[in-house]
């Protein structure tokens, strides 16, 4: 898959953006869920036991997680002082994952009451992307449009890990050189070996028996690509027909998240599908 930011590009709104399953506009596949009888649970009382871990003593044996939000290292301090200051409130935890991840986490929503009159709570993965100390990383498919707006703001408001603009402190990149209307935007060439968040607009696209790219520029050996595999292009195109699918994204702007590999030019090899974001409002369809 390629993404690569063209002049001049149009940055979508937040509620233009869809991702993974949701980008080819068609039912995802339900599975059971374990937590069907006992998803939400009211008035706990959390202990941090780790920035990424936390329990409860009336809920024995289970670990919770912030679902669809990515934690970087230099700001886990940041993030735990914020846990602990908020763990005295009761919260409300709902599961948002059919099955807890390989180290027994369950994705969850945790929403706090502690301001008063605000009858609808606080949710912790809002208030942590809009201070900017975490990032939006999609994986369970719930509040997708909420949660990106939410970063949008912290983005240009350089709020928190966004404040960097350098090719060493930047988590924002654009796929081309020179191709963004913000200057400041380092570009992905410069951000090897760097998680990030990357935006550009597809040039063109290639098909392979088991995998298919997405280029950005004039000479895919040097430009900016993004790799997804047979698997991930099935379930952005929910087992459709993937090549028509991804050649109505020729010209449309792209959100990528992953480590940025040198591959001759910048690459990022997708591995799982809600890590691509696509502007729908520029859908030729």
């Amino acid at each position: 898959m390629v993404i690569i930011i063209c002049c001049p590009v149009r940055f979508p709104l937040a509620a233009e953006w869809h991702c993974g399953n949701d980008i080819a506009g068609r039912a995802p596949t339900q599975t059971s869920s374990p937590y069907k009888a006992d998803d939400v649970w009211h008035g706990v009382s959390l202990t941090i036991d780790a920035v990424d871990a936390f329990t409860a003593p009336n809920l024995s044996g289970r670990i919770f997680r912030l679902a669809d939000v990515a934690i970087v290292p230099e700001y886990e301090e940041a993030v735990l002082a914020w846990l602990e200051a908020h763990k005295s409130y009761p919260v409300t935890i709902t599961a948002l994952s059919d099955n807890p991840d390989f180290l027994g986490r369950i994705p969850a929503r945790i929403v706090g009451n502690e301001v008063a009159g605000n009858s609808g709570g606080n949710d912790w993965r809002a208030e942590l992307l809009e201070a900017g100390l975490v990032m939006f990383y999609p994986e369970t498919g719930h509040d997708v449009d909420e949660l990106i707006a939410i970063e949008d703001i912290a983005i240009k408001k350089r709020s928190g890990l966004w404040a960097g603009r350098t090719s060493k402190t930047s988590y924002l990149a654009r796929a081309a050189p020179g191709s963004s209307s913000d200057g400041s935007m380092p570009a992905a060439k410069n951000m090897v070996g760097r998680f990030a968040v990357i935006d550009g607009v597809v040039k063109s696209v290639e098909h392979q028996e088991w995998r298919s790219y997405l280029n950005f520029g004039k000479d895919w050996r040097k430009d900016f690509t993004i790799a997804l595999g047979a698997d991930v292009r099935d379930a952005l195109s929910q087992n459709g027909d993937y090549q028509n699918d991804m050649q109505n994204w020729i010209g449309r702007s792209v959100r990528v998240r992953g480590v940025i590999e040198n591959r001759g030019g910048p690459y990022v090899a997708l591995s799982d599908p809600s890590q691509l974001c696509l502007d729908h409002a520029q859908d030729p369809r």
